[in-house]
């Protein structure tokens, strides 16, 4: 029996040894793959060559990156599909990282915005909710909670969620954006009186504001990279 066991460990080592080296290759490409696909995918995308950007980012997933640069990628997948107005498959990115990364805040943010986009207001009310819970001190999510709201046809609770806006942007001193609350709420109290769907345009446009200023001003993905 010691003969046996002695036997074994002599050719286990010789083993790992030939599967290490004969997988090493494999790996390496891997890497060199998605390192190639991923620069690709950042020149054009800062080309806003969107469509371009897709495939490589795609290419760049299917690689097997690590974790972090994976989640970047889902993200940057997320917004960009998001910028040409597919916004299916940004709910279907989206919703795939908020179960997977429970409390990240720019997967719960990008799933809200898509689902208010996708005129889903229920479901972005939850979502809204989520994301605001995660970052109290961030009033652009507010804001989108209380254009959900409207959408959902509860004028009163987008009122409320504006005024709470109002206070994180006074304490930032965020002028514009609480010079706009306040004008968003006068603009929902004279709707009252038009039938519901009467405000669908003002609706889509401050949505689209939302998703905008959050992509150019407080979205900053360079974390994940380092």
């Amino acid at each position: 029996m010691k003969f046996n066991l002695n036997f074994r460990k002599s050719w286990q080592a010789p083993l790992y040894l030939l599967v290490f080296l004969f997988l090493w290759p494999c790996l390496a490409a891997s890497q060199e793959t998605y390192e190639s696909s991923f620069a690709q995918a950042q020149v054009y995308d800062k080309d806003d060559f969107f469509e371009d950007a897709i495939k490589h980012w795609q290419k760049a997933l299917d690689a097997n990156p690590p974790a972090n640069i994976a989640l970047y990628i889902q993200l940057k997948l997320a917004n960009t599909y998001s910028r040409l107005g597919r916004l299916d498959k940004t709910v279907q990115i989206a919703k795939s990282l908020t179960e997977s990364n429970l409390d990240h805040y720019d997967s719960w943010f990008h799933f809200a915005n898509a689902l208010a986009g996708l005129k889903q207001y229920p479901q972005a009310v939850e979502a809204f909710k989520k994301l605001n819970a995660l970052k109290p001190e961030e009033g652009l999510g507010r804001v989108g909670l209380a254009f959900a709201q409207f959408g959902n046809e509860k004028p009163d609770l987008a009122v409320e969620a504006l005024r709470q806006a109002m206070k994180i942007f006074k304490n930032n001193k965020n002028i514009s954006w609480h010079r706009d609350c306040r004008l968003a709420i006068n603009q929902i109290k004279g709707f009252a009186r038009f039938p519901p769907h009467f405000a669908d345009l003002w609706l889509k446009k401050n949505l689209i504001r939302v998703q905008e200023t959050y992509l150019n001003t407080i979205l900053d993905l360079e974390y994940l990279l380092n």
